[in-house]
C-alpha cells in the first residue's frame, strides 16, 4: 500500500469514525520506513478511537494491548498454521535453561523448535491428549500428561499450578529470564495469569499467548489483572496478530478487534515503548484454521 493510498484511507476511516485496519505489509529492508510511516498513520487513527471508549476494565484492558517493545529478528516457530508461534529470537541464544510448551494436543513444533535450536530442555504439558509428540533429534523433551490450574483452583487430577510444575521440573529457583513460554489453553490462560506470582513470571525472558474471547466484556476485570500481572513482571507487546479460529472481528463501539489473539512478549523497553512497529509481519504470520481467511490485523488503542 503506498503512502499516499494510505493516507486517504485514514482521512476516510477518520470521516466513517472507524478503525477497521487490514494492514498488509512485508518487512524487508528496503520498507522499513514505509512500514514505520504506516504505523505511525495509523497510531493517530487508534488513539482518536481509544479516547472515545468510556472509563472501565475495557478501556484499561485494551490499552495494554499495543505494540510496545522492538525485535530484530521475529520468526515463526512450529507448525505453519495451528501449533506455529511468531516468536522473537533477539538474544535467545544465551543464558536460556527450559522451556515450556502448553497446550499441545499431540503436536508441538514450537517446543521441538526451540529445544532443538537453543538445546535446553522442554517441558509440555497437555491433559487433554495423553498422546506425546514426537522428539526431534538429540532433543531433551519431557511430556506431563497434566494440565496447568490457576493459583486459587480447587485441585484436581492431572491439574497442577505453575509453581508445583516448576518444583518438579527443577526450575521453582532458577534465575530471572531464564526460560521461554509458550501458552495455548482455550481461555484457562486469564485465570493462570490474573493469579500467578510476578516471581513466576519473571523467570520467563519471553512468553508467547493465544488469548481468547476478547469480546466476553462481562470478564475483562478478569482480563485487565491478568495483563497487568504480566506487565508488572517486566513484559510488553512485541506482536500481535488476529487468529481466525475466533470467527470474525467484533465490534468494540467504532472499532473492531478479533476475538482470539495471538501476543508475543518481551522485556519492556528500559526506555519506554517504541514507536513505528508494524502490525503484520509477512511471511510469519499465517491463519490459525489454514481452511479459513485470514483476518484483518488487531486494531487496538496505543495511547490515551
Amino acid at each position: 500500500m503506498k503512502i499516499m493510498k494510505l493516507r486517504a484511507a485514514v482521512v476516510l476511516l477518520l470521516a466513517h469514525e472507524t478503525v477497521s485496519l487490514f494492514l498488509r505489509a512485508n518487512t524487508s529492508v528496503s520498507s522499513s520506513n514505509r512500514l514505520q510511516l504506516e504505523s505511525q498513520e495509523l497510531d493517530k487513527v487508534l488513539q482518536a478511537a481509544a479516547g472515545a471508549q468510556p472509563a472501565g476494565p475495557t478501556r484499561e484492558f485494551l490499552k495494554t494491548l499495543r505494540l510496545c517493545a522492538p525485535c530484530n529478528h521475529f520468526e515463526r516457530l512450529g507448525e505453519a498454521f495451528d501449533g506455529g508461534y511468531v516468536t522473537c529470537t533477539d538474544g535467545l541464544d544465551k543464558g536460556l535453561v527450559g522451556a515450556y510448551s502448553y497446550g499441545i494436543n499431540g503436536f508441538d513444533g514450537w517446543g521441538m523448535a526451540v529445544a532443538s535450536r537453543y538445546h535446553i530442555p522442554l517441558h509440555e504439558y497437555d491433559c487433554t491428549n495423553p498422546k506425546a509428540p514426537r522428539v526431534c533429534q538429540g532433543c531433551e523433551a519431557h511430556f506431563h500428561y497434566e494440565c496447568i490450574s490457576n493459583a486459587r483452583a480447587v485441585p484436581e487430577v492431572n491439574f497442577k499450578t505453575f509453581s508445583q510444575q516448576l518444583v518438579d521440573s527443577g526450575n521453582f529457583k532458577t534465575k530471572d529470564r531464564s526460560l521461554l513460554l509458550k501458552i495455548d489453553v482455550e481461555a484457562a490462560e486469564w485465570q493462570i495469569f490474573a493469579e500467578e506470582p510476578i516471581t513466576n513470571l519473571k523467570k520467563f525472558r519471553e512468553i508467547v499467548v493465544e488469548y481468547h474471547w476478547l469480546n466476553k466484556v462481562h470478564l475483562h476485570d478478569l482480563y485487565l489483572r491478568a495483563v497487568k500481572n504480566i506487565e508488572n513482571a517486566g513484559f510488553a507487546v512485541a506482536h500481535l496478530h488476529g487468529n481466525n479460529f475466533g470467527g470474525d472481528l467484533q465490534h468494540f463501539g467504532k472499532y473492531r478487534i478479533p476475538n482470539v489473539l495471538e501476543v508475543t512478549y518481551i522485556q519492556k523497553p528500559a526506555n519506554g515503548c517504541a514507536a513505528g512497529i508494524p502490525y503484520h509481519i509477512s511471511g510469519l504470520d499465517m491463519p490459525n484454521n489454514a481452511r479459513g481467511p485470514e483476518l484483518g490485523d488487531a486494531v487496538l488503542p496505543t495511547k490515551l
